[in-house]
This record gives structure tokens, C-alpha cells and sequence, in this order.
């Protein structure tokens, strides 16, 4: 895919993982679309970040996991861009919740904020880049969708969740558009993350220390390009997934 004069939406986009590949796709001349849901002032920091890149940027609040909002969404940036040629699917929370503390709420917004805000927009995007003749996803994951943590359960479903029907999108929307997983490892903790945890998965790396929002961004960015690449997990961290 040529990025430059192409329009990317980022799902979940205004900070964090979404922002630098948002920042990442800009810097390559994209055009970047992303929605947001509570982060107003990030949300146009990111918009005016990605407009000193010398490309065009629209946020939109939209609930990922709402088919009404997203619907609305892809609309105002098809009617903005004409096109969207790329999807990088980042909408999520990362959350601890041991398996004996887990209450059937805690799974239902697990699946909500992680796997459904990946297949609402995956039911309209997928079959408007088979319609339009072309274009690629990218969904983030997570390595513990292959390497399970003990006290993220519900999360970790949820990731196996977006991997296994990204896969099985490589297959059903072949050969027009391709379909890909970056799965990030200790990238970025969130707020809050006990020190000593922290240590802990770095440790744990093969790599022997934390990676970066730009690795990231990198990975899709080149799955983006990556013309001859569909159906792969691509995981980004750090040689964890080993140990």
C-alpha cells in the first residue's frame, strides 16, 4: 500500500499505542482519521499533532463497540476523505481482574471494550474495502492472547477473541484486502502498574527491558505497506512471549 495520499482510520486513536501510530502514519502521508471516547482535550492535541505533519486529521467521538456511533463514523470519513484505505483496530482497556475476583460483569465489559469494539467496526469496514476494491487491516492485540497472564482472564480472552476472527478475516475477505495482528508485549503500562510488576515482565523479556509506543507504530505501519503479507500475528515484544 502506498500510505502517502491514503486515509487511515485509527479506532480508539487519540493517545497512547493509537496516537503514535497515528503520529507514525502521518509522518509516512497518510491521512488519519481516529475515534475517541472520553480523552476530549488528548484527542485534539493528537488532531493538531497529525496537522503539523502536513496531512489532514478528523477525530470523532464514537463508542467502537456501538454499531449506531461507528456507522455514523466510517460515513463522516468517507464523506471527509472519500476513502478509507487502511483500519488499525486499537480500541481497548487493559484491566486486572483475577479469575476468583471476575464477576460476569467484569467478563461482559472484558469482551465489550476489547473484542466487540474490533467486531462492530470489522462488520461495516470489512465488507466497504471488498466493495471499494482494496485495502488492509491491522488489529491490535496483545502477546498474552498467545501467552496467557494468570490475573488478566477476561482480558486475555478477549485479545484471543480479536485474533481469531482477524485470522479468519485474512481468509474471508481475500484476496481484495489483507488482514494482519500486531501483538505488543511490555510496551507501555498503564497508569498505576505496580514497580515491582513492572521489573517483573521486563525480566521476563528476552530483550531484558521495555519497548516502546513506536515499535508499535512501526509494526503497522508496516503491515500497512507489507503488500504481500496477510494473516500473520506479528508480536512486538521483546522475545516475552518465551520466557
Amino acid at each position: 500500500m502506498q500510505l502517502r495520499g491514503a486515509t487511515a482510520l485509527i479506532t480508539g486513536g487519540a493517545h497512547r499505542l493509537g496516537r503514535a501510530t497515528g503520529l507514525a502514519l502521518a509522518e509516512a502521508g497518510a491521512n488519519v482519521a481516529f475515534t475517541y471516547w472520553s480523552s476530549v482535550a488528548a484527542a485534539r492535541a493528537t488532531c493538531r499533532a497529525i496537522e503539523q505533519r502536513g496531512v489532514r486529521a478528523l477525530a470523532l467521538r464514537a463508542d467502537a463497540a456501538d454499531e449506531r456511533q461507528m456507522g455514523a463514523a466510517i460515513t463522516r470519513v468517507r464523506r471527509t476523505f472519500g476513502r478509507i484505505d487502511l483500519w488499525v483496530a486499537n480500541a481497548g482497556v487493559f484491566r486486572r481482574t483475577p479469575l476468583a475476583d471476575a464477576t460476569p460483569a467484569d467478563w461482559d465489559d472484558m469482551l465489550r471494550l476489547n473484542f466487540e469494539t474490533f467486531l462492530v467496526p470489522a462488520r461495516r469496514l470489512g465488507p466497504l474495502l471488498v466493495r471499494q476494491g482494496g485495502g488492509c487491516i491491522v488489529a491490535l492485540g496483545d502477546v498474552a492472547a498467545l501467552r496467557p497472564w494468570a490475573d488478566y482472564l477476561p482480558y486475555c480472552v478477549a485479545k484471543r477473541a480479536v485474533v481469531a476472527h482477524a485470522l479468519w478475516l485474512a481468509r474471508a475477505l481475500a484476496p481484495t484486502v489483507r488482514v494482519n495482528v500486531v501483538a505488543p508485549g511490555p510496551v507501555l503500562f498503564p497508569p498505576g502498574f505496580p514497580a515491582a510488576a513492572r521489573r517483573r515482565e521486563i525480566a521476563r523479556t528476552l530483550l531484558r527491558r521495555a519497548g516502546s509506543a513506536g515499535d508499535i507504530a512501526e509494526a503497522v505501519t508496516y503491515l500497512a505497506r507489507a503488500d504481500y503479507v496477510t494473516g500473520v500475528i506479528l508480536p512486538v515484544d521483546g522475545g516475552r512471549r518465551f520466557v
